[in-house]
């Protein structure tokens, strides 16, 4: 938004729009959060939706506004369970990834946000939406775990915080000439007949060279080449090592929140930090916690709704980590969030109470 993109958060696009030549010059799209409907119209469209990258391309009609059947397939989706268990499990400063599991599957087993992650299975299915991992596959974790621990230290089904299911798109061009390779990466193609752009596969560590080459697709050989390397992420600006402690010194914050904080939103910090509300204590004075025993506070939940976020799941999912990290905890912290969200949101009684219910799902 800051260098001119108008963001439209929860918004679903529900259909593509085609001029008489079979060209998408456009989309049909709903609010979900009103259910208002309306088009946005632009000269290039680019589906970027990972494992679902093929049911939105299905939505492209041929020149006769018929659907085009069959659909090469782009994309293979594989899903993968990880569970998380005490940080107490793993050191902080190594981790260990094994090739060569009971099954021949891999399994790494690695720290992070102070928990331990073990993950992952590998299963070939079509992707699904706020799904649940399968029991026998969070047992077949808790079962290799054993492989790296002590003899005498158990690892019981009680000690799992949390457990999920994420997709892999496996992304091949089905618009590729017959016999070219089969690209291990991200594909970026685009359907000759309507114009429309996709890019899936790829890495979370790969994200920005994605967009780059995404936005040098849509634009052409002959047009701009994209900037991306020249930006800082957001919160670059005013980042330095020793932020936790100017944060300390400035609002009187947990030395563990302000750690997090830095981490998080770098240089924006500061802004996050004007939104904290007084403890009431001798320590720390600001930065109350959302839930006992995270670093996750008060100010946050405020910024995020100002950063677009509309729903408590969100929050608790996405803009912290603390769903992923330990289901109690997110559902203890499921009252404070609301009160804050329905504050800087104008929720009704109603809404508020819609709200906590879908995010006890």
């Amino acid at each position: 938004a800051q260098h001119g993109a108008h963001i439209a958060n929860y918004v679903e696009m529900t259909k593509l729009i085609q001029n008489e030549a079979g060209k998408v010059v456009g989309i049909q799209a709903v609010d979900k959060m009103t259910n208002e409907t309306f088009e946005i119209m632009a000269d290039k469209v680019v589906l970027a939706g990972g494992p679902f990258t093929d049911s939105m391309r299905r939505m492209e009609k041929n020149r006769d506004n018929e659907e085009i059947k069959p659909i090469k397939k782009a994309v293979n989706g594989a899903s993968g369970t990880h569970i998380v268990l005490p940080g107490y499990y793993c050191p902080n400063n190594m981790g260990l990834l094994d090739y060569n599991t009971s099954d021949g599957r891999f399994l790494f087993f690695l720290p992070w946000q102070n928990h331990t992650l073990i993950g992952t299975t590998d299963t070939k299915c079509d992707a699904e939406t706020l799904p649940s991992p399968p029991e026998d596959e969070v047992q077949w974790l808790l079962n290799e775990c054993h492989r790296y621990l002590r003899p005498d230290l158990q690892v019981r089904r009680s000690d799992v915080l949390s457990a999920w299911r994420g997709w892999r798109p496996l992304a091949v061009d089905p618009h590729a000439p017959s016999g070219a390779p089969i690209s291990r990466d991200h594909v970026i193609s685009e359907n000759p007949d309507t114009g429309v752009i996709f890019i899936a596969g790829g890495k979370w560590t790969t994200w920005r060279e994605m967009a780059q080459e995404v936005i040098d697709k849509v634009v052409g050989p002959n047009g701009p080449k994209c900037t991306t390397l020249d930006i800082s992420l957001f919160g670059g600006e005013g980042y330095s090592e020793k932020l936790p402690v100017d944060l300390i010194q400035k609002h009187g914050m947990s030395h563990e929140s302000a750690k997090h904080l830095a981490k998080t939103y770098g240089g924006r910090s500061w802004e996050v930090c004007r939104l904290s509300q007084p403890t009431n204590k001798i320590w720390p004075r600001f930065g109350v916690p959302i839930v006992e025993g995270y670093p996750y506070i008060d100010a946050e939940i405020a910024w995020a709704c100002r950063e677009y976020a509309c729903t408590i799941e969100d929050v608790l999912s996405r803009r912290t980590r603390l769903a992923f990290l330990n289901k109690d905890a997110a559902l203890a912290a499921i009252p404070h969030v609301a009160e804050i969200m329905s504050k800087e949101l104008g929720w009704s009684k109603e809404v508020k109470s819609n709200q906590m219910q879908a995010a006890r799902r």
